[in-house]
């Protein structure tokens, strides 16, 4: 960044910007995580940037998009018996989803061009928003290459590639934390607290709390492997899975490492695991957190915001594992998540700021 922020530049103006954005991809994460959960995501089988926005008017509209829907795997293997009104439901939800993505764009774009027209914004900010746009048109790319993996009939496959779901979420939650800490750092940061060099060594609890950070990351990557198989569906007990504490057919695919991305049990048993590991360490990051002596009172709450979230995730979890993950338990695992993530960075930079020698929350 450079040295301080000039008299010239409307701090506010781009806060106002980067947090319309940030609610926009929280709910177009919630809107995704609906899209799969509906299995409506190989509903419209073809990929217009244009004229994909406008929906269907007439009923021959209706009855070419359904046609092209019965030529899936999809609907071939599993959904055969569907009706014109039932396609309907599920198409709304991947128009929706998609109409999301394309305002999210406008929103970026209108907003970098005004932006920069109307106030003088510092160079961290135009080469950050530049890079959001990029990350924006990238996700939109992997979406449809998403997509495409459903589509292909000589697979007979009934859903998109896992791995490519889960990189798909992966992405959306990296560009929501990156428009998250821009929003904390263009609210932070000024000509007397622009970031110092050498601010000393980080902090036991901030090397944690990146540590919990990469881990969210894979966890999040194997909750959307178990989605996209539907692996959740497969052992509903717990703590066991079908009795045991390792399932037993957790390697019988071939090659070995398929196994990884598309065999239920071994799936299912490392997103457990993972999930354990988050639980133990953000559990260690609480404790440490609050018994520090200097710890400043706003800092604790964070700690307790932390532990909270990643409780309640825990319990959210085993709630849909056990009850063969419903519509609303599914879709409230994913908000958690969300929340919990927001918790880890916000903790993630207030720690930063405190090692900075500010006051967290001033």
């Amino acid at each position: 960044m450079e040295p301080g922020l000039s008299n010239s530049y409307n701090r506010q103006a781009v806060q106002i910007w980067l947090f319309i954005l940030l609610i926009l991809i929280f709910f177009m994460i919630l809107i995704g995580g609906l899209t799969r959960l509906t299995d409506s995501g190989l509903s419209i089988t073809d990929w217009d940037p244009l004229m994909g926005a406008f929906p269907p008017i007439s009923i021959n509209d209706w009855v070419h998009l359904f046609n092209e829907y019965q030529k899936t795997s999809e609907f071939i293997l599993q959904n055969n018996n569907m009706t014109l009104e039932e396609f309907k439901y599920i198409f709304w939800w991947e128009w929706g989803h998609r109409q999301f993505g394309r305002l999210i764009g406008l929103v970026w774009f209108l907003g970098f061009i005004f932006l920069n027209y109307i106030t003088s914004m510092p160079r961290f900010l135009v080469i950050s928003g530049l890079f959001l746009g990029i990350l924006g048109l990238t996700q939109a790319f992997i979406g449809w290459w998403m997509v495409k993996s459903g589509l292909d009939l000589e697979e007979k496959v009934l859903d998109v590639a896992s791995y490519r779901l889960a990189i798909h979420l992966s992405l959306a939650l990296i560009i929501f934390s990156i428009t998250y800490l821009l929003i904390r750092i263009n609210g932070t940061w000024s000509d007397q607290t622009a970031p110092k060099k050498n601010v000393g060594r980080s902090s036991v609890e901030e090397i944690l709390t990146n540590l919990l950070l990469g881990c969210f990351f894979v966890q999040a990557f194997l909750g959307a492997l178990v989605s996209g198989i539907n692996a959740g569906q497969s052992y509903t007990d717990w703590p066991l899975m079908n009795g045991k504490i390792v399932p037993e057919d957790i390697f019988y695919l071939v090659p070995g490492y398929i196994n990884f991305l598309e065999n239920p049990a071994l799936v299912q048993f490392n997103h457990r695991v993972m999930g354990y590991t988050l639980f133990v360490l953000g559990t260690i990051i609480w404790v440490t957190g609050i018994r520090k002596p200097n710890s400043y009172p706003v800092q604790k709450i964070n700690y307790h915001f932390l532990f909270g979230f990643l409780s309640l995730q825990v319990i959210i979890g085993v709630l849909a594992l056990l009850n063969s993950v419903p519509l609303y338990l599914g879709l409230a695992h994913q908000l958690v998540a969300i929340l919990l993530l927001l918790s880890i960075l916000n903790l993630k930079f207030n720690l930063y700021i405190e090692r900075n020698g500010e006051v967290p929350g001033k």
